[in-house]
């Protein structure tokens, strides 16, 4: 299921916006912090997760080029800020909350446009959540790959992937191993895509 794409913004939309640059390793929001700026992402990488009083962390999303982060926020309060890292160097255009909530009561295009993509977040995950219980690891982390490189080259950690999949690092690393192994990807400073059309195979396969 495809994510949206920038040439569905208004371009009314992406005027209000100002350039920011986040630096790896630096959160964009804090959970302390009341939301009062949302983002259009650009370029890099942020994940969302949570962690559990038992001790376990959850990664609920990476999101990437023309996602966007703090989007509810324009209809609903929310009480419970997740916690975010930037993965990847990210250049955003950031909004303010209250003059874009104020837009989008004034411009129905951009309101259908967040109602669109708000509506297509909730079906990736829900397909997501379908997808871990009915097929391989495999399958799954082709899809994974496919969706998260950049110009052929993918670089998230082997942890992060374990923990947003539910599953144990030495599986995720097993099945690198034999993408690897098989021509698929090679192993450089992350992994470069060797062969596309046979990791689309696997993607779409049907175990």
């Amino acid at each position: 299921m495809k994510k949206n794409h920038i040439c569905e913004i208004p371009e009314s939309l992406i005027v209000l916006g100002t350039e920011s640059r986040f630096l790896k390793g630096k959160n964009i929001f804090k959970t302390s912090e009341k939301i009062s700026h949302c983002y259009l992402i650009l370029s890099g990488m942020v994940k969302i997760y949570i962690d559990h009083e038992n001790g376990r962390r959850s990664i609920l999303d990476f999101v990437g080029k023309f996602d966007w982060l703090g989007e509810l926020s324009l209809f609903c309060n929310e009480n419970f800020i997740k916690e975010n890292k930037v993965v990847e160097e990210a250049v955003c255009l950031e909004f303010d909350l209250e003059e874009l909530k104020n837009f989008c009561k004034k411009d129905a295009q951009a309101s259908f446009y967040f109602a669109s993509y708000i509506s297509n977040k909730l079906m990736v995950r829900s397909y997501r959540m379908s997808e871990y219980m009915n097929y391989s690891l495999e399958k799954r982390l082709a899809s994974f790959i496919l969706s998260y490189q950049q110009d052929g080259r993918y670089y998230i950690s082997h942890t992060d992937v374990s923990e947003y999949m539910n599953t144990s690092y030495r599986h995720i690393l097993f099945v690198m191993k034999k993408f690897c192994d098989d021509g698929i990807l090679k192993k450089d400073d992350g992994y470069i895509i060797a062969d596309f059309k046979r990791l689309e195979e696997i993607s779409t396969s049907a175990v």
